[in-house]
C-alpha cells in the first residue's frame, strides 16, 4: 500500500512512473467509487482521467497532459486553479481554531462570511444558514419553507412546486424535485407533495410551438411559448389548491441555458406574492458572477424568499453551501425559542470553510471576475453561434455569463436525441474533445461553465476545439 506522509502523493503531471500510474488505476478502480460512473471507466481507453494538477482555468492529468477546464471543475471553479491566498487563509484558520461545535458557537470567519454573502445578495435576504453543498442546501430550504408556512398560520401549506426536468441534486429530496424519468422505478416511491410545471425552453417546447430554431438562434427566446410556464404554474395552482402550496422552486435560467423572458421570473414572483407561496432560488450554479451579476436573480430584478448557494461560495476549494433567507422569514425563527429553526449540521460553517469562501470573495472582487464574466461570456456566446454549420447542433444557449449548453441531435428536423441510440455517442465526442485539450463532458449536449478568468482568446479556442471534434464526430456519427 502507498504511503500516505502529508504530501508524498504530489507530483509534477507527468512525474508519475507508469508502475505508480498503474498500481493507481488498480487502487482506484477497486476501491475509489465514482460519481455517477463505474469502477471500469477510470482505466478505460478514452476514460476518466486521473488529474494531479490545476492552475488558472487548466488542469494537468497524471500523464502530463494540460486541459482547459471547460467546466469550471463541475460550476465551481469561478476563481480559477491554484489559488495561493485561498490555501494560505484556509491553513491559518485551521492552526488558529479548526472547528468548533456549529450547534452552540459562532466563529469569526462565519459571521464574516455571512455577511459578506449578505452585502451581495439581493433585496432583504440578509440572514445564512450554512452547510455542506448545493443538495443539502435545497434539503434546507424545503424545510425552511414549510416551518416557515407553518409559523405564519399556514400548516396546510405543505406542497412543492418544481419545474420538469430541472436539475436541484441528487439526493433523496432534490432528486424528487426534479421529475426525470431515470429517478423513477427503482428509487420510488419519490418524496410526496411534489408537483411539476414547464419551464422556458422552447427548443423543446411541450405545446408543440418550437419558437426556436437554428436559423433564428440568439440570446432572445421566442414570444410563442415561454410565457405558457407561467399558465402552467397558474393553473397547477387552481388545481391543487394555493392554500396546499408551501413554495415554488427553479434556477434562474433552466435547462438549455435558455434565457427565460423579460417578462418570466417577474410574472412567477407575482403568482407567488398573491397566493402566499414562497420564492426558492437554487443558485448553486448561477451564484457568484456565474450569469455576469453576483447572483442570477439579479438578472431579472427578482428577490426570492429563499436562496440555495454553494459551489462558488468558496471558490471550489472546499465543501461549502448555504440558504441565504429574507429579513422578514429568518425573523419568525427569533420571536420565540420554540419557533427556532429545527434543522442542524455538523460542518456547517467549518472555519476553514468559511476562510476559504472569504478568500474567493476577496477575489472575485479585486479581480472583476463578475465583470469579466459578462464581457468574455457575451464573446464566447457570439463564437459559438458558428456551431450551427454543424449539423448536429440543434441550438446554442447561453448569453449571459459563461454558461451555455449546446444541445446535439441527430436530425435537427425532428430534433431526435443521440441518447436514443445509447451512450457510445457521448462517450467518443467526450474523448474527441479531450484529445484536443477540453475538459468537458459530453452526450445530448455539451455544457460550458469555465473559470471567470478566461479571456476572449481563452473563449477562441474553446469554440475551434468543439468545431474540429464535431467535424470529426459527424463523418462517425452522420445525421438524419
Amino acid at each position: 500500500m502507498a504511503t500516505t506522509r502529508p504530501g508524498s502523493w504530489i507530483k509534477e503531471p507527468g512525474d508519475y512512473s507508469t508502475a505508480e500510474v498503474e498500481e493507481l488505476l488498480a487502487a482506484g478502480m477497486d476501491h475509489a467509487w465514482l460519481q455517477f460512473h463505474q469502477g471500469r471507466d477510470l482505466a478505460a481507453e478514452g476514460g476518466d482521467r486521473i488529474m494531479v494538477k490545476g492552475e488558472g482555468h487548466y488542469i494537468y492529468d497524471i500523464y502530463g497532459k494540460r486541459y482547459i477546464d471547460g467546466l469550471g471543475g463541475l460550476f465551481l471553479m469561478n476563481i480559477g486553479h491554484g489559488r495561493r491566498e485561498v490555501a494560505d487563509a484556509v491553513a491559518a484558520q485551521l492552526q488558529a481554531l479548526a472547528y468548533a461545535n456549529t450547534g452552540s458557537y459562532a466563529t469569526v470567519p462565519a459571521i464574516r462570511l455571512a455577511e459578506r454573502v449578505a452585502e451581495k445578495a439581493p433585496g432583504s435576504l440578509e440572514k445564512v444558514f450554512f452547510c455542506n453543498g448545493g443538495s443539502e442546501a435545497v434539503d434546507i430550504a424545503l424545510k425552511m419553507a414549510k416551518q416557515i408556512q407553518y409559523l405564519r398560520g399556514h400548516p396546510k401549506k405543505t406542497k412543492i412546486v418544481a419545474r420538469r426536468g430541472s436539475y436541484h441534486g441528487s439526493t433523496y429530496a432534490p432528486m424528487s424535485l426534479t421529475g426525470r424519468a431515470q429517478y423513477k422505478g427503482m428509487f420510488e416511491p419519490l418524496m410526496p407533495q411534489v408537483a411539476h410545471v414547464e419551464h422556458p425552453y422552447c427548443y423543446r417546447c411541450p405545446w408543440g410551438l418550437n419558437g426556436i430554431t437554428p436559423e433564428a438562434g440568439g440570446p432572445q427566446p421566442c414570444t410563442q411559448c415561454c410565457m405558457q410556464p407561467v399558465k402552467d404554474f397558474e393553473r397547477l395552482i387552481e388545481f391543487e389548491g394555493p392554500e396546499t402550496i408551501a413554495a415554488f422552486i427553479g434556477t434562474p435560467i433552466g435547462s438549455g441555458s435558455q434565457i427565460p423572458p423579460d417578462g418570466y421570473w417577474p410574472a412567477i414572483r407575482e403568482l407567488c406574492d398573491k397566493h402566499d407561496i414562497l420564492l426558492i432560488a437554487d443558485e448553486v450554479i448561477c451564484g457568484f458572477g456565474r450569469l455576469g451579476t453576483w447572483f442570477g436573480m439579479q438578472r431579472f430584478g427578482i428577490v426570492p424568499d429563499l436562496m440555495t448557494i454553494a459551489k462558488a461560495l468558496t471558490g471550489g476549494y472546499l465543501p461549502g453551501g448555504a440558504v441565504v433567507a429574507r429579513k422578514e422569514w429568518a425573523d419568525l425563527f427569533d420571536a420565540s425559542e420554540e419557533h427556532r429553526f429545527q434543522h442542524g449540521v455538523t460542518y456547517g460553517g467549518h472555519p476553514a470553510v468559511m476562510a476559504a469562501g472569504l478568500a474567493s470573495l476577496d477575489i472575485i472582487e479585486r479581480e472583476g471576475l463578475v465583470e469579466n464574466a459578462d464581457r468574455v461570456g457575451r464573446h464566447l456566446f457570439e463564437r459559438a453561434q458558428a456551431l450551427y454549420e454543424h449539423p448536429s447542433v440543434g441550438f446554442v444557449g447561453g448569453g449571459l455569463g459563461l454558461l451555455m449548453s449546446i444541445e446535439l441531435v441527430k436530425d435537427r428536423r425532428t430534433r431526435e436525441k443521440w441518447s436514443a441510440s445509447g451512450k457510445e455517442y457521448g462517450k467518443r465526442l467526450t474523448n474527441r474533445l479531450r484529445q484536443r485539450g477540453l475538459a468537458v463532458r459530453a452526450g445530448d449536449g455539451i455544457a460550458l461553465a469555465p473559470p471567470l478568468t478566461i479571456d476572449a482568446a481563452t473563449a477562441d479556442e474553446i469554440v475551434a476545439i468543439i468545431d474540429d471534434a464535431l467535424g470529426e464526430q459527424e463523418r462517425e456519427f452522420p445525421t438524419a
